[in-house]
């Protein structure tokens, strides 16, 4: 007994270790693990990890057809691990086939209802093919089963940290653009509220948000302000997007800046062009 306990262990090992060389990009290492998965019982060129990994050998290789095709054998094997269809769901979407993916993600749905990352992917491909109003429901339904979570552990980053690297950004902007933000409020969330993904029709696992009049609006004669603009910072979702603590203090100076780029007027192009996407 012992010893099959320790076989899986190193199963797990190598695939957990495999999945750090994908991100990495670092196939000679990727190989590796996968040939020792290979030869292990519990493994073989046919069990699940070995496939998983299959697939992103041959995304690291840029052979993306190869990439959906391994991913597509390895949901027929395994028809009913939701891992594997939600990856199969992101390959596909990557790989430009979004209405696929959605069947594929619609199906997983039926096999894990408060599955959010399910529901989130299918709102992605829903968006990349323009199915306006399946995106919101999808999204809507992820927002729904992510905010019921009230257990979530802070992984990096505490109020008063967030706070200092919001103020050194801010520091940081020229003199004349530090003194046109000092009626902005710069709130820190756990998670969006519910309004954001129906009021402002945003991805539930946004980053930030800016929401009031722009600060051309605001010092318009025209414009009636109702109470300052407000930029929204989502630590969950920061979290959640980064491996350690030093991404995510990076990624909050990020989002505070792209979100000062809205309050200026910027669109999503000029933030981009400025690299603050």
């Amino acid at each position: 007994m012992w010893r099959r306990i320790e076989r899986h262990r190193a199963l797990e090992v190598h695939f957990n270790l495999a999945l750090r060389a994908y991100e990495d990009k670092d196939r000679t290492l990727l190989v590796r693990h996968m040939r020792a998965i290979a030869v292990l019982p519990e493994g073989g060129t046919g069990c699940i990890e070995y496939l998983a990994l299959s697939w992103r050998l041959k995304w690291l290789e840029g052979d993306g057809q190869a990439a959906v095709e391994t991913a597509r054998l390895a949901v027929h094997l395994f028809p009913d691990d939701i891992d594997t269809l939600l990856e199969f769901g992101q390959v596909l979407i990557d790989t430009g086939r979004a209405l696929e993916a959605v069947r594929v993600l619609e199906d997983a749905t039926v096999l894990a209802p408060d599955d959010a990352d399910i529901w989130y992917e299918l709102g992605i491909a829903a968006e990349h093919c323009d199915q306006l109003d399946l995106r919101f429901r999808a999204f809507h339904r992820a927002w729904r089963i992510e905010s019921l979570d009230e257990e979530v552990e802070h992984r990096y980053l505490d109020d008063d940290r967030i706070q200092e690297i919001v103020e050194v950004a801010l520091a940081r902007l020229p003199a004349h653009l530090r003194a046109a933000v000092g009626n902005l409020a710069i709130t820190i969330e756990e998670y969006p509220a519910e309004w954001v993904v129906t009021e402002a029709n945003c991805d539930p696992r946004v980053l930030g948000l800016f929401d009031g009049p722009t600060y051309i609006h605001e010092h318009s004669l025209d414009t009636v302000i109702d109470g300052p603009s407000r930029i929204y910072i989502y630590r969950r979702n920061v979290e959640r997007q980064c491996a350690d603590t030093e991404e995510a203090e990076h990624q909050i100076a990020l989002t505070v800046l792209h979100e000062l780029g809205h309050y200026f007027g910027l669109e999503e192009p000029d933030l981009e062009r400025l690299g603050l996407n």
